[in-house]
């Protein structure tokens, strides 16, 4: 009987130590997989190194992994896979948000990090670089350009008339509001009118407010007697062979003189590119021009927008939509000229 009661105590005793384990061991199997998954980042920071920023990540130790890394005009993406299970630290404070909007991470999976890179200004990324050991993200703050946008005529000369009877004094001024409002819109550039209402502006003042410009856009209309002719061109200064004058150009020696004509038909010539082919000359859509509004110290070029002697670009020419058009060809050009000067 003793050795029953013994038994019976034993196997109670059992029971309570199984349904213990059956209770706390997914609570322990969890806390040990918790504590066994590695937290890899050691310090995150942002550091400048002349006209360069870094956005830097290390790792605590040597660590394996394999980035992908998405840049952004604000910002970059990067997916971290390591090959051990990883966790998503917490996201400690960056001393220096003058640049920085912020940043997190967030778990993909057990061996995966995302981290979203938020900036507060436009940038170039210009070096991608890890090791086992970290990341460094390279950036420089992208350059605002002043551009002078110049709607030709005004007040007094109202240039050539519409079949509609508008006149193009007004059909530039809509024009370059329009395209001001682009740049603007865009971040990348600090725009100036020659003129924001009906007004007649001497050409010598035109050219004083473009004094501290990167690139003059001066917007015009055309007529001709031939009514079929039609569609937008892009002019430039002629070389020094063809301008009548060479005394006009103040201050500019020949040298200097041709390379801001180059710069000014490089410039040009991608325009052309993007306007679309319905909308341009069908023969030699960037042609020279001798005029005094071209006349800088940097490049410039003249926009012939359209024929209003012509019955579809006269129409084209009142239209939001063909307006639209034309200022995302020019927003294009710009970024695509730009791109290449820095």
């Amino acid at each position: 009987m003793h050795k029953v009661q013994i038994l019976s105590a034993v196997i109670k005793k059992s029971c309570v130590i199984f349904i213990l384990i059956c209770i706390f061991l997914p609570f322990v199997c969890a806390t040990q997989t918790k504590v066994s998954n590695i937290q890899p980042i050691k310090k995150i920071y942002l550091k400048k190194e002349s006209d360069k920023y870094y956005f830097c990540v290390d790792f605590e130790n040597s660590v394996h992994f394999s980035p992908r890394i998405h840049t952004l005009p604000k910002g970059a993406k990067l997916i971290l896979s390591f090959k051990e299970k990883v966790r998503a630290p917490k996201t400690p404070k960056i001393k220096n948000h003058k640049l920085i909007n912020g940043y997190f991470f967030e778990q993909i999976g057990e061996s995966s990090l995302l981290m979203i890179l938020s900036l507060k200004e436009r940038v170039n990324f210009v070096e991608k670089r890890y090791t086992n050991n970290s990341i460094r993200l390279g950036f420089k703050l992208q350059k605002k350009r002043n551009i002078v946008i110049d709607a030709g005529h005004g007040g007094k000369d109202p240039g050539t008339r519409c079949l509609s009877g508008d006149y193009e004094k007004n059909i530039a001024l809509i024009a370059a509001i329009e395209l001001r409002n682009k740049l603007t819109a865009s971040g990348k550039y600090n725009v100036i009118l020659t003129r924001d209402r009906d007004q007649f502006v001497p050409i010598e003042k035109r050219k004083e407010l473009a004094a501290n410009a990167d690139l003059l856009i001066s917007l015009h209309t055309d007529s001709n007697s031939d009514k079929k002719m039609r569609g937008m061109s892009v002019y430039t200064l002629p070389t020094l062979d063809f301008v009548k004058n060479e005394s006009t150009i103040p201050q500019q020696e020949s040298d200097e003189y041709y390379k801001n004509l180059a710069r000014s038909r490089k410039f040009a010539n991608t325009l052309v590119s993007y306007i679309p082919t319905s909308c341009k000359f069908k023969n030699h859509p960037r042609r020279d021009v001798e005029l005094k509004i071209l006349k800088l110290l940097y490049p410039a070029i003249l926009i012939v927008l359209g024929c209003v002697s012509n019955k579809i670009d006269n129409q084209l020419l009142h239209s939001r939509a063909f307006r639209e058009k034309t200022n995302r060809a020019i927003l294009y050009a710009l970024d695509k000229f730009f791109e290449k000067e820095e």
